[in-house]
């Protein structure tokens, strides 16, 4: 696709998911989000670490890596400060573009 028609093609795929909904989560989208997920808290202790890591793991839908946000800005802000946790969760919502509902991602 012309990079021209990008945005175009965006804004009519959003517009598509008002009437439809949000799709259904695949395998590769839950690993996707996983990977991303714990990579935003490789820098931290490691006993934190790999408890975050465990939850993201025992995630089986997209809900549940949705809220489990929360846990990683608390490690994030526990080592880092809460400006550098807000970043990195808010770096996280384009990860779930089309996979929950509008007003659940307004949360």
């Amino acid at each position: 696709m012309m990079q021209t028609l990008r945005p175009l093609a965006q804004a009519a795929l959003n517009v598509g998911r008002r009437f439809t909904g949000p799709r259904p989560a695949t395998l590769a989208d839950l690993a996707r989000i996983r990977r991303v997920m714990g990579e935003q808290v490789l820098d931290c202790e490691l006993r934190v670490a790999r408890r975050v890591r465990a939850h993201l793991d025992g995630a089986s839908i997209v809900m549940q890596l949705w809220l489990l946000r929360a846990e990683i800005y608390q490690a994030v802000a526990d080592e880092f400060g809460q400006p550098e946790a807000m970043r990195r969760v808010e770096r996280l919502a384009p990860l779930f573009d089309g996979l929950l509902p509008a007003k659940q991602r307004a949360t």
